[in-house]
């Protein structure tokens, strides 16, 4: 069907596109006459004014129902969508630096074995644990080692004395000690050891020099001694006076022959009869005339040099031994009682001469 010249387009933008559409004169026609009437003012069936808007509207509705089949326009319209012109925005983030050796690496691979953050973290704990106590025992041990080092420094070198080993010389085979001949205050004879030994601590006590001494069976007990008879007695005499039984007496030690002893041992044996003399000479001057003249100290100092030169070192038989170290003390509390004049120490000087005259009978 052709359509008539005066026909006209309509072109419709949708969503960015331009449809046109034609329009029939019959329509423009129509709606001429209706704005026409709705100008002047014409009123429609029901009475009412209409808006002029309205009516032509209401006309151009009803011309277009009026319109052969074949001039009807069909209003296509596209399906709404929503073009949403948004611009897309990338958001840039910051590359992670990969570690690829160390700790980094080693959590990664925990990551991609399915491990999880835990098992890193225990990891880590673990690991720098491991490290920070590794290095605070090497810091320890440095401290240590170095102190260590200090004290071995600061430490003064001791030189240890050389000791020389005094060989020993070759014993001889046999010394013979001498006679002795002693003159003694005896106190009493008694036949139980025990009993003679029970007042000898008794008079010790109180004293009094005392030994017991057994000869021929018999526990006999001595207070003192003197360089001869005659002043035994005069001894004794002091003895009785103070209430104790007492008389003077000789006894006599017998020759002995002592074996497998040393040189300087034998200078001792062959020594001691004479020292002893001589102590004996300054006790009985001490206990008579409570002094000790400088003749008689010259003489015991210089009988007793040829003992006391002599190192024990170099002995090794206990009764020779015993010897030189009661002589020795005798001589000792004779010089203090010279300068003190301490009965006491006279006392102690005759009780050392007593230990001789026992240790010469027994060796």
């Amino acid at each position: 069907m052709e359509r008539p010249e005066n026909d006209r387009t309509i072109t419709i933008k949708i969503n960015g596109q331009h449809r046109s559409y034609e329009e029939s004169s019959d329509i423009k026609n129509n709606i001429d006459e209706i704005q026409e009437l709705s100008n002047n003012g014409v009123i429609d069936r029901e009475g009412i004014n209409k808006d002029p808007d309205s009516l032509s509207l209401e006309q151009t509705a009803a011309a277009k129902e009026a319109t052969d089949d074949d001039d009807i326009f069909e209003w296509i319209l596209p399906e709404e969508t929503v073009e949403t012109d948004l611009k897309e925005y990338k958001i840039a983030t910051k590359e992670k630096k990969e570690n690829k050796k160390g700790i980094g690496q080693l959590g990664k691979s925990f990551k991609k074995n399915g491990q999880g953050r835990m098992l890193t973290s225990v990891f880590l704990t673990v690991f720098f644990a491991i490290i920070l106590g590794t290095g605070f025992g090497l810091i320890m041990l440095k401290l240590v080692l170095s102190e260590h080092t200090v004290e071995v420094e600061q430490q003064p070198t001791v030189t240890e004395p050389i000791i020389e080993e005094t060989k020993q010389p070759e014993a001889i085979e046999s010394a013979v000690l001498q006679p002795l001949t002693a003159f003694v205050i005896q106190g009493g004879v008694f036949s139980n050891l025990e009993a003679a030994k029970q007042v000898q601590e008794d008079y010790i006590q109180k004293g009094i020099s005392a030994k017991v001494i057994e000869i021929n069976g018999q526990a006999v007990l001595y207070l003192g001694i003197a360089s001869s008879i005659e002043e035994a007695k005069e001894i004794g005499k002091q003895f009785k006076e103070k209430g104790y039984d007492s008389f003077a007496k000789p006894i006599t030690l017998d020759e002995k022959t002592i074996k497998g002893i040393l040189p300087e041992e034998k200078k001792i044996i062959d020594a001691a009869p004479s020292i002893y003399a001589v102590l004996a000479e300054g006790v009985t001057e001490a206990s008579l005339t409570s002094t000790i003249s400088d003749k008689v100290v010259e003489k015991m100092k210089n009988g007793l040099n040829k003992v006391q030169s002599v190192d024990d070192k170099q002995l090794k038989n206990e009764g020779i031994i015993s010897l030189k170290s009661e002589l020795t003390k005798a001589q000792q509390q004779l010089l203090v009682f010279k300068e003190s004049k301490d009965t006491a120490s006279l006392a102690k000087a005759q009780q050392h001469l007593l230990e001789f005259i026992s240790i010469y009978h027994t060796i």
